[in-house]
């Protein structure tokens, strides 16, 4: 019979015993370390949110007060949108529980947002070579307070054989933002006459106006001051912009080929002359320039700017054909038109992108 020893059989548990805590112990012991690793990753939400509160207050504030619109002292759609969604962003950081890394991201968005949105305030461009400006908004009076306001005429259409007045005044009419009564309608011969001043009458100008064509016309008159006397800025059956202007080297006639308008659509035109040069933009954009030598010839005799017609009715002459009034047939806009404004100096093209951004629609 085999003899058991129990002696071995304890000293072999004691060991198993043994062998089993150190392992355990091991265990326990990463386990601390692992959730005191954990504790020393958390985040740190003790930040110092006074910087990033004032801030956003201030501009809150700055925004409250902002008008949106294209108006002179207004911001365009688009830039209190921006605006807005930088001061939530800020709002959100600062009712939150964020590192003091993140404070100062949203605080740095909000001054960069805080300083575009003041750069976007539209300022009114050349403002000390704006002759006239003639918005429309209900009338035609000159927004620059220069005097050079406008009265609502109708206007002579037909022949010299066969003439009569076309009996309509200029309409106000929806402009490109849709709002009900801020444009001019053209028809019928119907014009805005403005009285003749020799600050209407400059050695360089610019000409910048909104145009939503009717319908192509060989004679679609804007503005003509002594037609091609002085100049005269229209459109031709093609739709390109067309300028005849005098010079005291030559007369010239220089069209936009080839940026045109398109019919029952608004767009920017931009003509400047007198510089040496002619050129027009299309919707903010260069689309020709010619040279064009001297600057714009001073009229000897006065004569009243028209605008939407060729000339004003009551100088012209139906019989004498010699006569530089002498109506041969009707030259008249058929559209809308707004917004134009008169410079006494050559845009620049940087001139004319700023204006195009600060008048369309968002």
């Amino acid at each position: 019979m085999q003899t058991v020893n129990f002696n071995a059989i304890k000293m072999n548990l004691k060991n198993y015993k043994s062998s089993f805590r150190y392992p355990f112990c091991l265990l326990v012991a990463v386990a601390i370390f692992a959730s005191c690793k954990d504790d020393a990753n958390l985040p740190d939400y003790a930040s110092n949110k006074s910087g990033l509160t004032q801030l956003t207050d201030s501009v809150k504030q700055v925004y409250n007060q902002s008008a949106e619109g294209h108006d002179i002292g207004q911001y365009p759609k688009q830039a209190r949108v921006q605006l807005k969604s930088a001061i939530d962003l800020a709002s959100a950081v600062n009712s939150g529980a964020y590192t003091q890394e993140e404070v100062n991201n949203a605080l740095a968005n909000l001054r960069r947002a805080a300083t575009a949105f003041g750069a976007r305030k539209i300022e009114e461009v050349a403002a000390s070579n704006l002759v006239a400006k003639w918005l429309f908004n209900g009338n035609a009076a000159d927004a620059t307070g220069n005097g050079h306001d406008g009265t609502l005429m109708t206007g002579i259409i037909g022949t010299a054989d066969n003439h009569r007045d076309g009996g309509v005044l200029p309409a106000a009419t929806t402009d490109r933002f849709g709002q009900a009564g801020n444009a001019y309608a053209f028809d019928q011969g119907a014009y805005i006459e403005v009285p003749y001043s020799a600050a209407l009458n400059p050695q360089i100008l610019s000409i910048s106006l909104w145009i939503n064509v009717k319908e192509a016309f060989a004679d679609n008159y804007l503005l003509s001051l002594n037609k091609w006397n002085g100049f005269k800025f229209q459109l031709q059956s093609d739709n390109f912009l067309f300028m005849t202007l005098k010079t005291s080297a030559a007369t010239y006639d220089r069209d936009s080929n080839p940026g045109k308008m398109e019919v029952g659509a608004w767009h920017h035109a931009v003509v400047t002359a007198g510089n040496g040069a002619i050129t027009f933009y299309v919707d903010g954009v260069q689309t020709r320039s010619e040279s064009a030598a001297g600057t714009a010839f001073a009229l000897t005799t006065p004569v009243n700017l028209a605008i939407g017609q060729i000339l004003p009715k009551g100088i012209l002459s139906f019989t004498d054909k010699t006569s530089p009034f002498y109506f041969s047939s009707a030259a008249f806009f058929k559209g809308s038109m707004d917004d134009i404004r008169y410079y006494n100096k050559a845009l620049s093209a940087d001139e004319v992108t700023k204006i195009y951004n600060n008048e369309k629609p968002d």
